[in-house]
């Protein structure tokens, strides 16, 4: 039955419906009435059903994803609360900004009911389809409104009350309407007021929601952080217990989070662990070797384990051995820099050595052994080595055994420990086979060698492992040996000056390195390279004349070619200082080991003068010397300075030619 107050509510609808006119009074509020009218302008029959724009399937899913925060967030309250109010004859509709529903909150009945009058999510609540409705009323002014039977322009509706209000973001964003609806019989204005704090609770979820998406999205943004760093990362709670590890970390010690994770640090790695150490003494670590014990395996890093400020707890940050030794490489110049190809020369010699070389690259766990005189390149040959084998983006360390005093080789090799000597520094220090890791170690003149030092050095190309001096572990490597010799080993072992149980470890391929005096037809190509190079840096343009080429070739160089790349850089000095852009003779002539050389000859040629070489290079120098006379006008002073003697020399290398020394 209609209170008096709906009855006159009818009265006036029946005779907007007739007349089109009606006045806002305390019954009829203006919003209804402008909802009227733009319903009566639009030509809706008002008796029409006003359920009959429905979404697809397809359509309703894509809006329900759009507003899934939304319905998230009202779904946990309002059902909770239809379920506190079941058989109550309400149910709760939500709808998005375009007014559609998305979803229907109630108890089993009310569903029930609704349903039967068409009313499923998916239902278009617009006002050009369902006339003057509170949900439409509350979306128009984005307030609160109440409508009770005759207010809805629908005379289906008339039977209902609807209690709607929008719903908003925590920045103010319109979201939808949240609705609650039942028979008109069930009025009360207390309705409305509850609809609007179950909105505002809906606001609040959604501040919750957007909260905890955001300590989501930062946590998933912090372990993705975590994920990307190339060291291991441990969290040690106050508890003793791992809270995080990162992928690499479970990768370093081959355990899975799972494994790790709230498990007590003891048990993954022992009882004296430096985490719980630095946790105890809240002393933190800093850029320091560690070792982590895990079962029969002993780890190492460079590490820095810190006491957390503002949590209890330590964090650890462990960058594997490897790691720290590649930036030890590239910082340090550990580096290869010589390929085959940039070894010069095209005699047979150095060609059968490239090509053992090359070998050798190819079986990286095969010794070998590189025998020549000082100055031939065997560094170069290891370089070559080095790059051309599987080994070449690891470090190329190298030592040279002759240069080291004989009591400090070992802690050269093999490192030491914290206090292992007077002097040795407190953290200890890496040896060059730990720096070698993955990479070689290059031992020249081995043959220098304590034997002593050998046996030890015996051992570990037996084991495969070193100890520090000073430490009880055993560090395993895993690098390339490639050791040298100026001296053939074979003769010294045999004078009992090298071990020959080394010698036969060492000795599996042997390549030899050939002296400059054996290689001569090389030597114009080396000469030539070498002069472009000093070119290069000396940013000039020098040429080499003929007739020093050719005493190139008949000099021995004991030297080598190290010896070849000092006389031309010497004699572009000296040609340079006279304001030539030639190396002749006169340039070359006042090295001490040619002139020796010439002199020698000089000597030799009055005993064999059919010497056809002697006689030659004897000649060059009377040429050179007869030059320089004719530049300076016979002064013998000015000549000896343009040769690069002193005037002593000159008058001795005129007696030996027989040549006029009553000049200036």
């Amino acid at each position: 039955m209609l209170s008096g107050r709906e009855e006159e509510l009818k009265t006036i609808w029946e005779n907007f419906q007739l007349t089109g006119y009606a006045r806002p009074n305390s019954i009829l509020r203006e919003e209804v009435l402008d909802s009227w009218k733009r319903c009566r302008l639009a030509n809706m029959d008002p008796c029409s059903k006003p359920n009959r724009r429905m979404l697809s399937g397809k359509e309703l899913k894509e809006r329900i994803t759009k507003n899934s925060l939304l319905i998230d967030a009202a779904s946990s309250i309002l059902h909770i609360f239809t379920q506190s109010i079941d058989s109550s004859g309400f149910r709760f509709d939500l709808l998005d900004t375009d007014l559609f529903l998305l979803t229907q909150y109630g108890d089993k009945k009310s569903i029930e009911i609704a349903q039967k009058h068409g009313i499923f999510p998916g239902l278009c609540r617009q006002e050009a389809v369902s006339g003057t409705t509170a949900i439409c009323l509350a979306d128009e002014y984005k307030k609160p409104v109440q409508l009770v039977g005759p207010e809805h322009y629908n005379v289906n509706l008339h039977s209902l009350t609807c209690s709607s209000t929008p719903v908003f973001s925590s920045d103010g964003k319109y979201l939808g309407i949240l609705s609650m609806s039942g028979d008109f019989s069930l009025f009360h204005k207390h309705t409305l007021g509850l609809v609007v704090a179950m909105s505002k609770i809906i606001t609040l979820n959604l501040i919750e929601k957007e909260i905890l998406k955001e300590q989501q999205m930062s946590k998933e943004y912090l372990n993705n952080i975590v994920n990307a760093i190339s060291d291991g990362i441990i969290v040690i709670d106050d508890n003793n217990e791992i809270k995080t590890v990162n992928t690499v970390a479970e990768k370093l010690f081959n355990k899975k989070q799972t494994e790790i994770i709230n498990t007590p640090v003891k048990n993954i790695f022992g009882e004296n662990n430096v985490f719980s150490r630095v946790l105890k003494t809240k002393e933190s670590i800093n850029d320091t070797e560690v070792m982590l014990q895990t079962g029969d395996r002993t780890y190492r890093f460079i590490s820095n384990i810190k006491n957390m400020e503002k949590q209890a707890g330590v964090i650890g940050i462990l960058k594997p051995m490897s790691s720290a030794k590649s930036i030890i490489k590239n910082v340090c110049g550990l580096k290869a820099h010589y390929r085959f190809k940039d070894i010069i020369g095209e005699s047979k010699k150095i060609r059968d050595a490239k090509i053992l070389g090359k070998n050798a690259a190819l079986v990286p766990t095969t010794t070998v052994l590189l025998q020549g005189e000082s100055g031939t390149g065997k560094e170069i040959f290891a370089q070559a080595i080095h790059n051309e084998s599987c080994f070449r983006n690891g470090p190329f360390v190298a030592l040279n055994c002759a240069a080291v005093p004989g009591e400090l080789v070992e802690s050269e090799l093999f490192g030491y420990e914290d206090g292992a000597f007077t002097g040795a520094k407190k953290s200890g220090r890496h040896g060059k086979f730990e720096l070698a890791e993955n990479g070689t170690i290059f031992l020249d003149e081995i043959n220098s060698m304590s034997m002593a030092m050998q046996a030890k050095l015996l051992r570990v190309l037996q084991n495969k492992k070193i100890v520090r001096l000073g430490g009880n572990n055993e560090i395993e490597i895993n690098a390339r040996i490639i050791c040298a010799s100026n001296k053939d080993l074979w003769e010294q072992v045999k004078k009992g000056l090298f071990r020959e149980d080394l010698f036969y470890r060492i000795n599996v391929l042997t390549i030899d390195i050939p002296p400059l005096r054996e290689i001569k037809e090389d030597i114009v190509l080396l000469a030539d390279y070498f002069n472009r190079l000093k070119s290069r840096q000396f940013n000039v343009e020098l040429e080499i004349s003929q007739e020093v080429f050719e005493l190139f070739c008949q000099y021995d160089w004991p030297g080598n070619i190290r010896e070849l790349e000092n006389v031309i850089e010497r004699s572009m000095v000296i040609a340079l200082g006279r304001q030539s852009h030639t190396i002749e003779l006169q340039d070359v002539l006042n090295y001490r080991g040619i002139s020796d050389f010439l002199n020698n000859l000089s000597t030799n040629a009055d005993n064999n003068s059919t010497n056809t070489q002697v006689f030659n290079l004897s000649k060059m120098e009377m040429d050179a010397i007869n030059g320089a006379l004719s530049h300076s006008n016979n002064n013998l002073s000015q000549a000896a300075k343009m040769l690069g003697i002193s005037r002593t020399t000159l008058y001795r290398k005129l007696k030996n030619h027989n040549l006029d020394c009553n000049i200036m």
